[in-house]
């Protein structure tokens, strides 16, 4: 695509099969950089102490709350910038885009205030001890500082994709991760002369790749995609943007930190067996993130493909969108299954010598994937449901998910079976969620 203040609805026409392969493909590149990023950081600070990869595993909730904070104003701008392509409104395309850069810094910048002000009190309820909590602290007073870093690009990248160009997209991904893989080592060992900073220089890699991406995607919104537009604005039409955005955004959030939350309260209770349990469950987490990486590429490509084709009238299209991307996720999830009953104690002991670290891996590994095809029929309901203006729908399957499953059968699962218990509930959780999301999406799609 060459630089144009004309965008176009790219995924109207052509095989569907074909346009949704052409979405996801580079956002498979740009989540497996992020994931494996993750995983080799993972892999990095178990180098140093299972203490160290303890307190890691402990961040997970609070930044997976905070990176859904960024991709819930993400959503938003997504499901109304693609229906605005989809009806051909170009001023509306730029307003949009423009306001929602806006809107995303204004919310992470109060975000991260909030969060250098509860660092020790968040953790310590999560269940960290005197050994983790520095370590934690040292990390969290960093990374709160990159969230506004963080979120530009990855609602830039959400963006693009929500005009149909995934290949800029999956580009901007990817060349984060890069960079963050080759500045982390650095600082977490003290290479080339710089110092070992441990957890630490693992959050300031991370604030220093961010930043440098932040001044790409700018550069790369403003000057060759043209979606970028500050002049002879008013705040009349700001505020009209956001309420547009905020109306999908904020319903979206809540779903998307329901996540981390239940997080929260699971690592809690892995917290009560040991801290080794915590980080077997930091491994368990990072190496199932990189596995469902397609999962998380098709829900993230099917809502602005269905939105386009909505927004154009295309429902036959929209309609066999969703059919495949649910035959998608149950094969995908099938064979990943699979491959991890056999794989789980080889991979999980890449990480980490304890025996009880592999352990508890071995075992997550064992008994969630079997859900994951189902798990990935509810990402695709989710993300269709925000592309279709319908958010609630997405945040009550969610909720149900959560708190009616999972959260009361990880506490029964434990009383009865320990730790095998609450990996069990996770699975049912995923399994039931999934029913209930292909029967409520059929039924009010047919119902529109």
């Amino acid at each position: 695509m060459t630089g144009s203040t004309n965008t176009q609805a790219r995924l109207v026409q052509g095989p569907v099969n074909t346009g949704l392969l052409r979405l996801s493909a580079p956002v498979i590149l740009g989540i497996t950089a992020n994931l494996g990023a993750g995983l080799l950081e993972a892999f990095f600070l178990a180098q140093i102490s299972t203490s160290t990869l303890a307190a890691y595993s402990f961040t997970f909730p609070v930044t997976g709350a905070l990176m859904s904070v960024s991709l819930g104003v993400s959503i938003g701008l997504s499901s109304v910038l693609a229906r605005a392509v989809g009806s051909g409104d170009q001023n509306q395309i730029r307003r949009l885009a423009s306001d929602g850069i806006s809107l995303v810094a204004l919310v992470m910048i109060l975000v991260s205030i909030l969060g250098l002000l509860t660092i020790e009190p968040l953790f310590i309820a999560l269940g960290a001890d005197e050994t983790t909590l520095p370590l934690i602290v040292d990390y969290m007073s960093v990374y709160y500082w990159s969230l506004v870093f963080l979120a530009v690009p990855s609602l830039g990248a959400n963006a693009l994709r929500a005009t149909g160009d995934a290949r800029i997209s999956g580009t901007i991904m990817v060349s984060g991760a890069i960079l963050q893989i080759m500045i982390s080592p650095l600082l977490i060992f003290g290479l080339l002369g710089l110092p070992q900073l441990g957890l630490e220089g693992a959050a300031w890699a991370n604030l220093i790749a961010r930043f440098i991406l932040f001044v790409v995607t700018m550069s790369v919104l403003h000057f060759r995609e043209h979606l970028l537009s500050y002049s002879k604005i008013t705040l009349q039409m700001v505020l009209s943007s956001w309420r547009k955005i905020l109306a999908v955004s904020i319903p979206a959030t809540a779903t998307n930190l329901i996540g981390p939350i239940s997080t929260a309260i699971i690592i809690s209770l892995l917290a009560s067996f040991s801290q080794e349990t915590v980080a077997g469950f930091g491994i368990a987490s990072r190496i199932e993130a990189l596995f469902i990486i397609p999962l998380f590429a098709l829900s993230a490509s099917i809502g602005p493909f269905v939105g386009q084709n909505w927004g154009a009238d295309r429902h036959d299209r929209a309609d066999l969108a969703m059919i495949l991307s649910y035959k998608y996720s149950l094969v995908w999830g099938a064979f990943v299954a699979l491959l991890l009953v056999i794989f789980r104690q080889d991979i999980a002991s890449l990480f980490d010598e304890n025996p009880a670290v592999i352990t508890v891996a071995a075992t997550y590994l064992l008994v969630v994937p079997v859900s994951y095809g189902a798990w990935g029929v509810l990402m695709m309901s989710s993300a269709i449901f925000n592309s279709l203006g319908k958010p609630v729908s997405s945040t009550i399957m969610s909720l149900v998910r959560m708190f009616v499953i999972y959260i009361p059968l990880a506490f029964v699962g434990k009383a009865f079976f320990g730790l095998s218990g609450i990996f069990a509930a996770a699975a049912v959780s995923n399994i039931l969620a999934g029913l209930i999301a292909y029967t409520w999406n059929r039924k009010t799609y047919q119902g529109m």
